[in-house]
């Protein structure tokens, strides 16, 4: 049986693994609004990600006999700017993803949750491939700056991210 406090907490982190789906489904919009259907593609696989995140959440709760509460969630900026400052902003929500999950594993330590412990683990480490990738892209983009052929040649490239199986 979860605490209420790890369940308030799991139930805040399913709210915030949706948010993040729509943050990367608002950020694929954008790019298919740019003509750059390979960073669309990735975002959009981003975001389907994100979503699977939230209901191994949801997975997590439910298996423990928890009650799901999902709050609304917001609505993402519609400015995005330059695909560098995307990916920047993308990194930059992983890290806070990874904050959190810090910290949801920190209260699960704090409690003696060791099932919590033992199921945060994945995202633990699904956070550090999170971050090194999204990180990987924002270099090759400062590497390539507004070179027209450079970002072609990395959204043919962003094109062909597969979905988690």
């Amino acid at each position: 049986m979860l605490s209420e406090s790890i369940r308030t907490a799991l139930n805040k982190q399913i709210t915030d693994e949706l948010y993040a789906s729509h943050l990367y489904l608002a950020m694929a919009a954008y790019f298919e609004s740019q003509a750059l259907p390979g960073f669309a593609h990735w975002m959009r696989v981003q975001s389907d990600e994100e979503r699977a995140h939230a209901l191994r959440v949801i997975d997590m709760v439910v298996n423990r006999g928890g009650d799901i509460v999902i709050q609304g969630i917001e609505a993402p900026s519609p400015r995005m700017g330059k695909p560098l400052a995307v990916f920047e902003n993308a990194l930059a929500h992983e890290q806070e993803v990874t904050q959190m999950i810090h910290n949801l594993y920190a209260l699960a330590e704090e409690e003696n949750d060791y099932t919590t412990q033992a199921e945060l683990q994945w995202f633990l480490v699904e956070q550090v491939e999170e971050e090194r990738v999204t990180g990987d892209i924002v270099q090759q983009l400062k590497r390539v700056q507004d070179d027209p052929s450079g970002l072609m040649m990395l959204d043919r490239e962003l094109a062909g991210r597969a979905g988690e199986e």
